[in-house]
């Protein structure tokens, strides 16, 4: 139904228009259980140029960015994941790969508030936590910053 879409519709518009930093030609890996958002994600970037790998398991988005690490700007992590797994986990081993200490992870979770131990987690890994539910301006003003050092042409 239109009316359950619709605020996921507004959040992909805003990680586009934050994304679009991003240099031609390279990828966002979106790791997203949900079926329907990881399709309307996927087939946004697309649309726009980008080269997309998904995952919807915790392991196949690791080893997605295991054989594509170098081409991948931002990793795009849904926390709670298929296989009772969460995207904290995914981000914890990430970030033990020395190859992806600096990689961009934005923590995308529909489920307000979090716990201490899983802000701890996002603050430890230098993640950026966003709420699906922030609405399209605060979402875009946030990734706007996240992502806008990527335009930063290389010294």
């Amino acid at each position: 139904p239109r009316s359950t879409l619709f605020p996921y519709t507004t959040l992909f518009r805003s990680l586009f228009m934050c994304m679009a930093s991003i240099r031609p030609g390279r990828a966002v890996l979106v790791v997203e259980d949900a079926v329907s958002t990881r399709s309307m994600l996927s087939e946004f970037f697309i649309g726009h140029g980008y080269e997309v790998l998904h995952a919807r398991h915790p392991d196949v988005a690791l080893k997605r960015l295991n054989t594509s690490g170098a081409n991948i700007d931002a990793v795009i992590l849904d926390v709670h994941l298929d296989d009772n797994r969460s995207g904290f986990e995914v981000l914890e081993l990430i970030r033990l790969d020395e190859r992806f200490v600096d990689l961009i992870v934005v923590v995308l979770t529909a489920h307000a508030p979090l716990d201490d131990e899983d802000v701890e987690i996002i603050q430890r890994n230098r993640a950026h936590l966003l709420f699906k539910q922030q609405g399209s301006q605060r979402i875009f003003e946030r990734l706007e910053g996240i992502v806008k050092p990527l335009a930063m042409p290389a010294a």
